[in-house]
């Protein structure tokens, strides 16, 4: 079935040219890619500054190293650069595919060359990769959840009750799998890994999860992760609104800069981690873990992950959701292979489902998903700016110095002319 703005677009486009769509104050491509290159180069870094102001202000003074610093400096530098270069190749793909092809095509107005511009453009170590990687799948699911016209998915986007009992199985999967020590990723929580809270120590200990007190220890956890999620939400207030407080320092302190920090992020990390110690230490006083071969230990991760998952509600966002989704997948993934090849679960034959996740493991999974979901987005924001999420809209904007925000209002303008 052939989508309608598909239809629209091959009318609307007809007899015009790349000149029409992109550069109509540039009569040749090569001075509009020289221009496009001489000056879109800040967009990337601007883009990029909550990643070099927000994590240093969420860690703790005693990891805030000088050293810490500069790697970190140097990481926003690097993937900011990278940044330019992919936003740079994926403008200039698009007057390169319109003269190999004679025509302005559909696919080939955002889609081929936001991918292309990812697949060319410069390797960034895994670290990064991931980051990037995972924020453009998670942007990617959120914008194909809006625009899906399936009922089921229609329902699910409107159910807050399926999406907090979805959100609490990812936060269980998530949670078992850290607590096991085979997989060692970020999460909003460090679980006490299975082997290392049974020692000589810990068993001399009230409670076995963790050295003191069970209230000090929950009460340093609300406070700590409440304390960041109201640090974060600072920061991105302040980045917000950066252009008047430049002008009036004082505004930080008035009521239009507190009414948009939002709250409920703190809310919902300091009783997501509340819930989890307080569950983890009532299930190890009931029943302490025997060591790593006591599967009770997983079952009590799996248990206090589950209901820590319930204050989704106070705070439903695509983006904590889809961070869940993924990690769960990611997590799961990684915990099987893991636990496949042990020697203690190898005996010789693999399951269909092992043997399928180590052959899709050889294939550079981060790479495909990084260069494939970016494509997608640029589709969507062309076409189905309404489904795009925010986010993305003003990165491609800020990236391209709104070169591709100026494309996309010159296309709507065709097609709506076409209606």
């Amino acid at each position: 079935m052939v989508s309608p703005s598909k239809l629209l677009f091959a009318r609307a486009s007809l007899g015009r040219t790349c000149r029409d769509l992109w550069h109509p104050q540039f009569a040749s491509c090569l001075r509009y890619n020289v221009h496009l290159w001489r000056t879109i180069l800040p967009g990337s870094f601007k883009l990029y500054v909550p990643f070099l102001v927000l994590p240093p202000l969420v860690k703790l003074v005693s990891e805030c190293s000088w050293r810490y610093l500069w790697d970190h400096t140097l990481q926003y530098a690097y993937i900011s650069f990278c940044t330019y270069v992919q936003a740079a190749l994926s403008l200039s793909a698009q007057c390169t595919l319109y003269h190999l092809l004679g025509k302005l095509n559909y696919w080939c107005v955002m889609f081929w060359p936001c991918l292309l511009g990812v697949a060319i453009g410069p390797p960034l170590p895994t670290q990064l990769l991931r980051l990037q990687a995972i924020t453009f799948f998670n942007m990617s699911l959120e914008a194909a959840a809006r625009k899906s016209t399936w009922p089921v998915v229609q329902y699910a986007r409107r159910s807050q009750t399926l999406a907090t009992a979805s959100f609490m199985l990812f936060s269980a999967i998530i949670l078992t799998c850290l607590r096991s020590g085979v997989v060692k990723q970020f999460w909003l929580v460090n679980p006490t890994v299975v082997g290392t809270g049974n020692s000589r120590g810990a068993t001399e200990r009230s409670c076995p999860e963790h050295p003191g007190r069970c209230r000090l220890h929950l009460l340093d956890g609300m406070l700590k992760y409440g304390a960041v999620g109201l640090v974060l939400e600072a920061g991105r207030a302040v980045l917000r609104q950066s252009g008047a407080l430049l002008r009036n320092p004082l505004a930080l302190f008035g009521w239009k800069f507190l009414r948009s920090c939002n709250l409920k992020l703190g809310l919902f990390l300091a009783c997501y981690v509340g819930i989890y110690r307080g569950v983890s230490c009532v299930l190890a006083r009931r029943r302490p873990c025997a060591g790593k071969s006591d599967a009770g230990c997983l079952v009590h991760a799996a248990v206090a992950g589950l209901l820590a998952g319930a204050p989704y509600c106070v705070y439903p966002t695509y983006q904590i959701y889809t961070l869940g989704f993924t990690k769960a997948i990611e997590m799961a993934w990684e915990y099987w292979l893991a636990v496949g090849s042990s020697p203690e679960q190898a005996n010789g034959t693999d399951g269909t489902l092992t043997t399928l996740l180590r052959q899709l493991q050889r294939l550079p999974m981060l790479r495909l998903v990084q260069m494939c979901s970016f494509g997608y987005l640029g589709h969507v924001y062309a076409f189905y700016p309404r489904v795009s999420p925010v986010f993305h809209q003003k990165a491609m904007d800020v990236c391209s110095t709104e070169l591709t925000l100026h494309m996309k209002q010159r296309l709507h303008r065709w097609m709506k002319e076409i209606r």
